[in-house]
């Protein structure tokens, strides 16, 4: 005995449904891979840094660099849920939908918090980093040197360098800018550090007073660190792909979980076709 119409039907959209479940565990896998090829920049000389702030009790350090990976698991994730579901529809398996409409369901649920939270808690998030970025900066900041004996120190001169960045918040022309607040570091003359000025690098960490005392424009790295992190990671064009991604999930998973029960009913054919085609034989 064959599927009804319905069954068929269902069985169809079931089809169509992780076929496109399947693409977007892959928009989520592949921009994963492209945004942790952008986290390199996260030394062990940067790392404490970062470290210092706290992103929801996580080190900000272990966020940045496990960011990518984690997209990358959760894609991986997705499409392998696809897969049994693809396997659950085409071999018309009650066992294979039932294990995988409970996966859908957890994952539901969880997506539409993270979306949630994602719409309710992205300013303040960022305003937190922020702030924390910079009470780092001026409470941390003693040494204008890369091997100095303040490991702190050293990770924001090397923040510097490596992001081509100049303080928290922009400085601008002729102003010390954060540094300003800098309490703890002997700057003499200086109004900003060597690691800001254009040109210098880890080899040769030399800078004119025209960058270091007098901050002339062309001289030093216009941008502040907390910009250029955000853009480290192109967060206009990321959370954009990653948001869509995950609202397409939660309407493809919220789609799949309806087929799932019509074809599981008792009224549907879809499960009942071997059990029914062995009573056939038994009569």
């Amino acid at each position: 005995m064959g599927l009804d119409c319905g069954g068929k039907m269902g069985q169809f959209i079931l089809v169509i449904i992780n076929t496109v479940f399947l693409l977007m565990g892959l928009g989520l896998f592949i921009p994963g891979i492209v945004l942790q090829t952008n986290i390199d920049f996260v030394s062990d000389e940067i790392k404490p840094v970062l470290d210092q702030v706290s992103v929801t009790g996580i080190a900000l350090g272990d966020v940045v660099k496990n960011l990518g990976i984690g997209f990358i698991i959760v894609g991986v994730f997705v499409f392998l849920v696809a897969v049994l579901g693809l396997m659950g529809a085409c071999c018309k398996s009650k066992c294979l939908l039932t294990i995988y409409a409970i996966i859908v369901l957890l994952i539901l649920l969880s997506q539409i918090v993270v979306v949630i939270l994602w719409f309710t808690m992205q300013n303040q998030l960022n305003s937190v980093v922020k702030d924390e970025l910079s009470t780092s900066l001026k409470n941390n900041f003693r040494e204008d040197s890369l091997k100095g004996s303040n490991q702190l120190s050293n990770g924001w001169n090397y923040i510097f360098l490596t992001l081509k960045c100049c303080g928290v918040n922009a400085v601008t022309a002729g102003n010390a800018g954060d540094f300003a607040n800098t309490p703890n570091w002997t700057k003499g003359s200086k109004k900003i550090p060597t690691s800001c000025c254009v040109g210098v690098t880890a080899s040769n960490y030399t800078a004119p007073p025209t960058c270091t005392d007098n901050v002339a424009a062309g001289t030093y790295y216009t941008s502040g660190c907390y910009d250029a992190l955000i853009n480290k990671f192109d967060t206009s064009k990321y959370s954009s792909v990653f948001l869509g991604v995950g609202v397409t999930i939660i309407i493809i998973e919220i789609l799949a979980f309806i087929f799932i029960f019509s074809l599981c009913s008792p009224q549907s054919a879809f499960v009942g076709d071997k059990k029914i085609e062995k009573n056939s034989l038994n009569e």
